[in-house]
């Protein structure tokens, strides 16, 4: 039977027994999953570790659980891409985060183009939304997210970055190879100006496309982040 996954954000380390005084977490073991004393579940806090766990007690607000074993994680990405994604509607953003997410992305860059739609996020329903799809997908690292930054601010990052624009060369997996970290720059609806295009340029950052397809900039973050790291 697979067990229930659960981030936690207190170190776990080489504990035997952890208690948890988390209001939303134990009204979702109790009341939602309905779990008693003798339930197990996984728990990972961010170290790399995952930890299988026996609820020992659930009472007064409480949860105290028994750590069986710690094992090292499986599902870590073998490539660090940070995707830069211009704001565009709040669905289509958290969709791009959840499912970036499940595909490893390690970081999340918000930034505000010149034809951006938003102009900022809500942080905490931002988290709250990696935080799932890590629980969900078997991540025991959850990915980063930056605060909103403006587009010009972006490029100075300190590893090798793509840029996607209808303009660009065709791109194919070969451009990327021996690169990690990498970055990737997914443009709004509308696309990048000819300004942004330029910066991209004097910024020795590569402009690429998909060929003959027009993707969306929430189709274009997926295609991509699943070309380099579902390998």
């Amino acid at each position: 039977m697979r067990l229930h996954r659960f981030y936690v954000p207190q170190p776990i380390e080489e504990k035997s027994a952890i208690v948890l005084q988390d209001s939303d977490f134990y009204h979702q073991l109790k009341n939602v999953f309905r779990f008693t004393a003798g339930g197990q579940v996984i728990l990972f806090d961010n170290s790399g570790f995952e930890y299988h766990c026996m609820i020992s007690d659930l009472s007064r607000g409480e949860i105290a659980l028994s750590i069986i074993s710690k094992k090292e994680g499986m599902n870590i990405s073998k490539r660090e891409v940070h995707l830069f994604v211009s704001l565009a509607k709040k669905d289509t953003f958290e969709w791009v985060l959840e499912k970036g997410t499940e595909l490893g992305v390690t970081r999340f860059i918000p930034i505000v183009s010149d034809r951006s739609e938003k102009k900022n996020i809500n942080m905490e329903r931002a988290l709250k939304i990696v935080i799932e799809a890590s629980e969900q997908s078997g991540r025991v690292i959850i990915p980063t997210i930056s605060e909103v930054t403006k587009f010009d601010n972006s490029l100075d990052a300190e590893f090798h970055s793509f840029a996607f624009d209808p303009k660009g060369d065709v791109f194919t997996i070969e451009h990327t190879h021996n690169y990690s970290p990498i970055g990737i720059f997914i443009g709004p609806e509308g696309g990048w100006t000819e300004r942004e295009l330029t910066l991209f340029k004097q910024n020795n950052i590569g402009i690429y496309s998909f060929g003959s397809q027009i993707l969306k900039a929430e189709t274009a973050s997926i295609a991509v982040a699943s070309l380099l790291l579902l390998q």
